[in-house]
């Protein structure tokens, strides 16, 4: 009976020690988030395009750490877009190309709001080059005209990249990449918005370049 016993205790404690072995070797949060990184895409004015993830971030400018290659700083002023797998995540231009080229995922939705200061949450049914088009089980379809948007934004699900999700908890980040929607985003559920179209701004529907070194 005793060398039962005993033999259970060891088994026990055998048990106990390659828990806590595991437990000790388990990557730090940091680690863990970094091997699963992904690449982000960053498109200059200029024309040129970064691939890799955010090293550093201030209000101002971007770290970006191409892969075998020095880490790059971007001024905010300089950076057009920046995308993961040809999804946006900022934009520096206001596109109506860009809102007809958005394919929404589960959870994502655009948000519009109309030169009346009505605001349109949803998926839309249909984007015209002149319209947005909304439509709801059996109701009549609902046209809002470009002429009557002020502004169109594409809440997106964050993207699951180290050097984007770590980074935009911070107020550094946040500030960086959506600073008009900074006191807003706590209550977003791990989802970002992105202004695609502002009809104060200059409309620019040019397909972007980008060049790699």
């Amino acid at each position: 009976m005793r060398a039962v016993q005993s033999g259970t205790r060891l088994s026990v404690l055998l048990a106990l020690l390659a828990i806590s072995s595991l437990a000790l070797a388990k990557p730090p949060r940091r680690a863990a988030q970094a091997l699963r990184s992904t690449s982000l895409t960053f498109t200059l004015k200029d024309g040129s395009c970064l691939d890799g993830p955010i090293a550093k971030i201030t209000p101002k400018s971007v770290t970006i750490q191409p892969p075998g290659r020095p880490a790059e700083a971007v001024a905010r002023d300089d950076l057009r877009q920046a995308s993961q797998n040809g999804s946006i995540l900022f934009s520096a231009r206001s596109s109506w190309a860009d809102v007809e080229g958005v394919h929404l995922m589960s959870r994502e939705s655009f948000v519009i709001k109309l030169r009346t200061g009505k605001t349109v949450k949803g998926k839309p049914y249909h984007i015209e080059d002149k319209a947005i088009v909304f439509k709801h089980g059996w109701r009549p379809k609902k046209v809002y005209p470009k002429s009557a948007i002020v502004t169109v934004d594409y809440l997106r699900v964050k993207p699951d990249a180290f050097g984007f999700d770590y980074f935009t908890q911070e107020a550094p980040a946040l500030l960086f990449f959506y600073p008009e929607f900074y006191d807003q985003l706590k209550g977003l559920e791990g989802r970002v918005p992105v202004r695609l179209y502002d009809a104060v701004q200059r409309e620019d529907n040019s397909p972007l370049p980008c060049a790699r070194p």
